[in-house]
């Protein structure tokens, strides 16, 4: 092929090398003003007065909006489409305020400075109530009015299958604990909000995952019709699910709408720490039933999750835990329940992956723990219970098409030399006393869009211009990962023209067709589709055109690079140019084609992952050496990016394994601040090997997969694997901090003293 499977920087990559590409918080509007936003300082209590004299009179002070002043009505922030049924009870400002880092009011002012000063001039008088810091205590009912239904909420059920007990099965009962974790996008949160008092309009400009999901959400709080709701998607600074539930854009709308004016709002690190969402931390208990052969003969997990301060997407991402697991091995019996429990924490939310990496975590250790209580090869017991191409998913029924699992660890144990690394290593760790070092490895799979449980569609114009290039329109979101360039590289190829010869924007309302977002891994597999569909028509509509120019039939054309034109006299023929040209002026029409794609597919896609670490047994400390991550992707489409993805992908999954966690004081403030969320540095990242399998046979454009998400999914579960081989340790409370780790030994060392 021309370019799919090649490798090109992103669109804007001299742009963000340059400093010159353009982010929301760069933005300038004529008669711009600032906010600044005063947050809770109590984790639970209701607000009983105001005092914003002070504040009102510091120079260069607009207005305030705060609880008193602005709607009551409440939404819930996960909202992105219409008519969705979700709990709702948060508001732009909170009178009762649930956690640290709630919003009560927004100063507005000539200048960031001086909305931040007068910040600090607001008097506010609490009536402080009872607080829940985790779901223990809310499960004790500490605070059960913090919401009209309690705070305890079911998130859902799964059963598939019968259990059957037959003697000589392995019971092995794991827990698994999960931190709550931020997703430290280099760009902080920002949004300007417009409102024309004169056409009664509101424009909206942010980094966002679904531009129509915005406009759902905001048209509905401020009763707005959504005509009148324009949302443009800015340059993006990173995601991985911090930009897909709303947090700055009711805030700056609701300033906009009160003072008449452009209003930015910008985050700053600390503030999206505390005040935007996280992953939320999760406690698994999970019953699996093992043969003596390694196969998998039933799941019983139960899960609850801390939804935080509002329930956001709690109760669907409980749930879609239990969905996920469904995808890579196969459960003759299954039981997931899971609840959603609010505290007085930091809201939780969608993080990369969708509960996917979550779910691996859990279920991967449990292949770890029985495959150790068998004396089985960790990656022997995967083999075992591995979904095969022409499978379906259990609980779906849709066929996962051409599924690559057991291949990605065929080829991952011989390409990361596990045997002789097992052999490597023991004889390391039989020399050194203080060092050791382990092997692990993990599977993860995902999904390629939302079909069939939500509505999937997608939507792709292209319009000839008069020098012979192709416009195209579609709703896409580039996080910063080169979308777009995947994008003009899918529509060049189905085109068979230069790459320069296709341009595209992104999400704009007023301009691009209606879509669902950024969600599900559904951009490249359900987009990219549409993309090529699209290509194809606007190649017959060249024929079309120039058949009716020249009465040539339109049965003999060809379309090859630029030119249309007869099989038996291609010497003859038309320029694109020619064909926009004396379509305007002859036909007296533009050559435009709109194509639509419904997905009524979705394969699995999966990644085996290989990690190598060594564990300073002296200071808690662990350090990854290797790491081999293989994938089934189908088809690689900007193959540079596929790899910068899942390498960036093994570092964030690392350093949730390792490191990376939101702690919150006895008091309910959160620490937010990098000097104590601890990431994995450059300097400390391993050579990431990354490998793809390629044998297409999917729906997907050129047979191509999603990498995005499912790049994420394995790691933490694969290094924490490498952690517990090193060490000979069951432990599965996540991060895995020098803490932790120097805590367990020690109490292991106290156990073999006592005996």
């Amino acid at each position: 092929m021309r370019y799919v499977g090649k490798s090109y920087p992103i669109h804007d990559a001299e742009q963000k090398a340059s400093g010159r590409a353009v982010y929301a918080g760069d933005m300038e509007q004529k008669e711009m003003l600032y906010g600044a936003v005063l947050f809770s300082e109590i984790p639970h209590g209701i607000v009983k007065a105001l005092d914003c004299r002070r504040a009102l009179d510091y120079p260069g002070v607009v207005d305030i909006a705060h609880c008193f002043n602005t709607t009551k009505k409440e939404y819930n922030r996960y909202q992105s489409q219409f008519g969705q049924k979700l709990v709702k009870t948060e508001r732009v400002f909170n009178e009762h305020v649930r956690f640290v880092g709630d919003r009560i009011a927004c100063v507005i002012a000539e200048t960031e400075e001086a909305a931040r000063e007068a910040l600090r001039l607001i008097d506010v008088e609490y009536e402080r109530l009872p607080y829940s810091l985790n779901v223990w205590e809310s499960l004790k009912g500490t605070i059960d009015g913090i919401h009209p239904e309690g705070a305890v909420f079911e998130a859902g059920e799964i059963l598939y299958g019968e259990k059957r007990e037959e003697p000589g099965l392995l019971k092995l009962k794991t827990v698994t604990e999960l931190s709550r974790i931020n997703h430290v996008c280099m760009e902080t949160h920002a949004c300007i909000a417009d409102y024309d008092i004169y056409k009664k309009e509101l424009t909206i400009y942010s980094p966002n995952q679904t531009v129509y999901g915005i406009r759902t959400l905001i048209g509905d709080l401020f009763e707005l019709d959504y005509s009148r709701v324009r949302v443009i998607k800015t340059t993006m600074g990173g995601s991985f699910g911090a930009k897909q539930e709303w947090v700055l854009e009711p805030v700056a709308a609701a300033a906009a709408i009160r003072v008449g004016r452009p209003v930015k709002l910008v985050y700053n690190r600390a503030e999206t720490m505390i005040s935007s969402y996280g992953r939320s931390p999760m406690h698994f208990e999970t019953e699996c039933l093992f043969a003596a052969d390694g196969a998998l003969k039933g799941v019983d997990c139960e899960l609850i999750l801390d939804a935080g301060a509002y329930l956001g997407n709690s109760i669907n991402y409980a749930r879609t835990v239990g969905y996920k697991l469904s995808r890579g091995y196969r459960y003759p019996y299954y039981h997931f329940h899971a609840r959603a429990v609010l505290s007085n924490t930091i809201v939780g939310g969608a993080f990369r992956g969708w509960t996917s990496p979550e779910a691996a975590i859990m279920l991967e250790h449990s292949f770890n723990m029985a495959a150790r209580k068998l004396r089985m090869d960790p990656i022997d017991i995967r083999l075992k219970n591995v979904m095969h191409p022409g499978d379906s998913d259990f609980l779906t029924e849709v066929p996962i098409g051409n599924f690559r699992a057991a291949e990605a660890l065929m080829q991952g144990r011989e390409h990361f030399r596990w045997e002789e690394r097992k052999e490597e290593i023991r004889l390391f760790n039989r020399k050194n006393k203080r060092f050791r070092r382990g092997l692990g490895v993990s599977l993860g799979a995902h999904v390629n869009g939302f079909y069939p449980s939500k509505t999937d569609y997608a939507r792709v114009d292209m319009r000839l211009t008069e020098t012979g290039s192709v416009e195209m329109n579609l709703t896409i979101h580039d996080h910063g990962c080169g979308t777009v360039t995947a994008l003009q590289m899918i529509a060049a190829e189905a085109l068979g023209i230069a790459m320069e010869k296709v341009s595209l924007g992104e999400g704009d309302t007023r301009y691009t067709p209606l879509d669902v977002g950024c969600f599900s891994s559904r951009t490249t597999y359900v987009q990219g589709k549409a993309a090529v569909l699209c290509a194809e028509a606007f190649r017959e509509k060249l024929k079309e055109h120039v058949a009716l120019l020249t009465g040539w039939p339109e049965e003999e054309l060809l379309v090859e690079g630029e030119r249309v034109f007869p099989r038996s006299a291609p010497e003859q023929g038309y320029s694109w140019s020619r064909v926009a040209e004396e379509s305007q002026q002859i036909l007296k029409k533009e050559l435009f084609v709109s194509k639509e794609y419904i997905p009524d597919t979705n394969p699995g896609v999966a990644g085996a992952h290989f990690a190598m670490v060594e564990v300073d047994r002296y200071t808690g400390m662990t350090k990854l050496l290797h790491y081999l991550a293989v994938h089934d992707i189908g088809q690689a489409i900007n193959r540079e990016i596929c790899i910068a993805q899942t390498q960036g992908a093994v570092l964030m999954g690392a350093g949730a394994a390792l490191l990376e966690e939101v702690k919150t004081r006895p008091d309910g403030s959160p620490m937010g601040s990098l000097k104590d969320y601890h990431l994995i540095n450059s300097f400390e990242a391993p050579d990431v090997r990354v490998e793809f399998i390629e044998d297409g046979g999917t729906e997907g454009p050129y047979g191509a997969k999603s990498i995005g998400e499912v790049a994420h999914t394995p790691v933490t579960a694969a290094v924490v694997a490498a952690v517990n081989d090193a060490l000979g340790s069951e432990m599965n409370r996540i991060p895995l901090t020098p803490d932790v780790i120097c805590a367990y030994l020690s109490e292991r060392e106290k156990g073999k003293k006592g005996e």
